[in-house]
């Protein structure tokens, strides 16, 4: 009878053993199912721009300023929180990713002109800058243009924009839904789907 206890007892402590095997495996293998599938979960929920590498810039500053000029004449002040330069770039480029602003002179050292936005490239060969994000446009006679984006083309002398723009000229307000084209100083409005109010002096 004590031996046939004993071998009752054996096979009890193998089977136990048994099963503590198969439990480590089976928590081993829901362990690395749920490994897999939070890592999976992760890497598909980053932003393909994120993973994409991003570009280096040759040169960053902060708290930038300076004047361009133009045959010895100063036609422009740059000032911008930071800028990031790509010249080696196909299309070289100037990043302003904190806003920047931007005055435009006249040939006697006068603002005629002055930009600002909440972002801002600005690209080298086309002499062109793109203002995106609250973008404002004042010129001298205090006439003010509003967008969330802005093309202006220096060569031309020339900015445009195919979003909703707002501006105010003393007493008129005016917008257009389907952007807008202008010169530098905003003294010439081509508008697209324009609406607004226009006070005219009766003689």
């Amino acid at each position: 009878m004590e031996v046939q206890q004993q071998y009752v007892f054996v096979r009890f402590i193998r089977k136990l053993q048994l099963c503590k095997n198969i439990s480590i495996v089976v928590l081993s293998l829901w362990a690395a199912m749920l490994i897999f599938s939070c890592s999976s979960k992760v890497a598909s929920d980053i932003p393909t721009d994120l993973i994409s590498a991003k570009k280096t810039p040759s040169v960053e500053a902060t708290d930038f300023q300076t004047y361009y000029t133009d045959s010895g004449i100063v036609r422009y002040f740059l000032k911008t929180p930071k800028l990031l330069i790509f010249d080696q770039e196909k299309e070289p480029y100037k990043e302003f990713p904190e806003g920047f602003h931007l005055q435009q002179f006249d040939e006697n050292r006068k603002i005629i002109s002055e930009l600002s936005a909440n972002y801002g490239k600005n690209f080298a060969i086309e002499q062109k800058w793109l203002a995106t994000g609250n973008v404002v446009m004042v010129n001298n006679k205090g006439d003010t243009l509003r967008t969330e984006e802005l093309i202006y083309l220096v060569k031309e002398e020339r900015i445009y924009s195919d979003k909703f723009v707002n501006i105010k000229k003393g007493d008129q307000n005016i917008t257009g839904t389907g952007g807008f084209e202008s010169d530098t100083q905003m003294t010439k409005w081509t508008f697209k789907k324009t609406r607004g109010q226009i006070y005219v002096d009766e003689k």
